[in-house]
């Protein structure tokens, strides 16, 4: 009996071992930053399905996230030859082979993303910005003697997860029959916007709790832990003195259901420093809330 029970427990432990990730739970891995984890994970999912191209493209993009390029690499050039109509696989080899220097081979995959899905506008505008890297790699290659490649790659967009799972489901053709698929995008989209607006306005008010609310409980930016990182915002944002935030030209980018990417314009005034910069915030769904997940200056304006 005890060595059945043994066997019983030992098949048991496999059986949750091998329907512990979900390209769900990888998703909600990389909303949450947690990139290993997420390409550790993504990696045990490819050896029970290694033909998911949801689970593939996911564990590419973790791979990359956690600074592992070569298996990176191998998986997207995979989805390239299985999925050769699919500009996503092609945007993000272009971002690590533009992160190693090689503006010409990146240029290049932008060029194919494009031509594969001409309505692409992620490849355009990583292409764009490759052209304005060039250029100034070019100008501080002339003024300085430093011969090494600058990276340009921090303020590119990766992913767009939200059309590959249409792949997947067989509903590549966005438009046909998805006019409440449409309407609930344009709802949930209003409610972001309202959302940084909201942000900035408890910004400018020194409503700190109602601002720290915003962020997710895994939020800490460069500090070591969420409450050191409150700590940190409360001491600057209730230093004497009115602040403004203003926000405008907001755009949204939806790297999946849970996860929306917002760029826009801010502008912040306070007695002793002012600015302009295009800012970007990630935000991503906890329950029935939308949370910032993330948060960077992309460039000062």
């Amino acid at each position: 009996m005890f060595p059945r029970l043994i066997l019983l427990c030992c098949c048991l432990l496999a059986a949750a071992s091998t329907t512990a990730a979900s390209p769900q739970a990888l998703e909600r891995l990389i909303a949450e930053g947690r990139f290993a984890a997420a390409a550790s994970d993504g990696q045990a999912l490819l050896e029970q399905q290694p033909k998911q191209l949801r689970v593939r493209f996911l564990t590419a993009y973790a791979l990359q996230m956690s600074e592992q390029p070569e298996a990176a690499i191998a998986l997207y050039e995979a989805l390239i030859a299985d999925y050769p109509d699919l500009p996503e696989p092609r945007n993000n080899l272009a971002m690590i082979h533009l992160a190693a220097g090689d503006y010409d081979r990146a240029s290049r995959l932008l060029v194919d993303a494009i031509n594969t899905h001409p309505s692409y506008a992620t490849a355009y505008d990583n292409l764009s910005r490759i052209y304005k890297a060039i250029a100034s790699e070019a100008y501080r290659r002339a003024v300085s003697e430093s011969k090494e490649a600058d990276k340009y790659a921090h303020d590119i967009e990766l992913v767009a997860i939200d059309r590959l799972a249409a792949v997947e489901q067989g509903l590549i053709e966005e438009a046909a029959g998805s006019e409440a698929s449409a309407i609930n995008t344009a709802n949930l989209e209003t409610l972001l916007i309202e959302r940084v607006k909201n942000w900035a306005a408890a910004w400018s008010s020194k409503d700190f709790a109602t601002y720290v609310g915003f962020y997710s409980p895994q939020h800490k930016a460069k500090q070591e832990s969420h409450d050191a990182w409150k700590a940190y915002r409360r001491e600057r944002i209730l230093r004497p003195g009115d602040i403004r935030v203003e926000v405008s030209d907001l755009k949204i980018r939806w790297v999946s259901e849970n996860t929306a990417i917002i760029d826009f314009r801010q502008a912040f005034d306070s007695p002793t420093y002012s600015d302009r910069v295009v800012k970007r915030l990630a935000f991503s769904r906890f329950g029935t809330t939308w949370k910032i997940t993330d948060e960077r200056v992309l460039s000062v304006l």
